[in-house]
């Protein structure tokens, strides 16, 4: 993982050919090398550290992942801020699906929310209607075969539903990956207009009908053909939608993997630090794809 890490962090920066932090500044606090912030920030969210456990994790993996300079934990809380750190960030995320581009065609979006306090649980408070408070709610669309996340959305504190997000998700996933099949979400992603959009780029919806849709279509023809499926074979229309089962999954993945509440206090270093958990989980799978289905990521890289 942490060899990974060294080397999806230095592919990324190749890629977006960021200036060299060495060279002389203006005045002021000295810029350090955003590849090491990027590398630092993974893997203390890997690990699940603090910022000052992180420092010390440096010293020990500063050879491993290949470190130009340790520093100091102040400098590491920053890098959750930095905006060159978080292009790296972006970029990592987008190599992460590049392995299996052409391979993944079926997806699932869905939503959850991480907690900002050890007291909190999203499953208990969600069955309350508790979650305004105390989350930093996500939204992802997640690959139904190999479990990567295919895009990440942070919902607005404004908007409750998911359904609005829906587009952004679809979009990304199909900027990414060669072509998409099947959408399988839950009945909080079901309108016309979404399954317009699955249509549009050469999927087929499976979204859980609610008590009371009909078939009336009000201009969206993929609509009526995706309930008279349902009503046509059953069982064939529930085994594609209960792939989306594998969606619920990665946010099991994702919360054992981080049992720990968010410790950042400013929303963009918050969301910083979400983001680098979701990049792990997908660092992690590919790790998980070398052995198991021989998908090598680093010559996926230089393709």
């Amino acid at each position: 993982m942490l060899l990974l890490i060294r080397d999806i962090a230095n592919q990324a920066t190749i890629n977006l050919n960021l200036p060299d932090p060495t060279k002389p500044k203006s005045p002021g606090r000295p810029k350090h090398n955003p590849t090491d912030g990027a590398k630092v920030v993974l893997m203390a969210q890997y690990f699940g550290l603090s910022n000052r456990a992180a420092q010390g994790y440096m010293l020990l993996f500063k050879e491993k992942l290949d470190l130009t300079t340790i520093y100091s934990y102040k400098t590491i809380e920053r890098a959750y801020g930095n905006m060159e750190v978080r292009a790296l960030l972006e970029e990592v995320f987008e190599l992460t699906n590049v392995p299996v581009r052409d391979l993944e065609h079926e997806f699932g979006p869905d939503a959850t929310g991480l907690s900002t306090s050890s007291k909190q649980n999203y499953e208990n408070d969600r069955a309350k209607d508790q979650t305004n408070k105390g989350y930093e709610k996500i939204l992802v669309m997640v690959g139904l075969k190999y479990k990567l996340i295919s895009s990440f959305k942070f919902a607005r504190k404004s908007v409750d539903h998911e359904s609005p997000y829906f587009e952004f998700l679809l979009r990304e996933t199909a900027r990414r990956y060669g072509r998409v099949d099947l959408v399988a979400g839950d009945s909080a992603y079901l309108s016309r207009v979404n399954c317009d959009l699955v249509a549009g780029v050469g999927g087929v919806p499976r979204f859980y009908p609610k008590k009371g849709s009909t078939l009336r279509q009000k201009g969206s023809k993929v609509w009526r053909k995706m309930l008279e499926d349902l009503t046509a074979d059953p069982v064939k229309w529930l085994l594609e939608y209960h792939k989306r089962s594998n969606v619920e999954g990665c946010f099991s993945t994702l919360k054992r993997d981080n049992p720990l509440p968010l410790r950042k206090q400013l929303d963009d270093r918050k969301q910083q630090e979400s983001f680098t958990r979701a990049c792990n989980l997908n660092i992690k799978r590919l790790c998980y794809l070398n052995y198991l289905e021989d998908i090598n990521a680093r010559e996926s890289w230089h393709k």
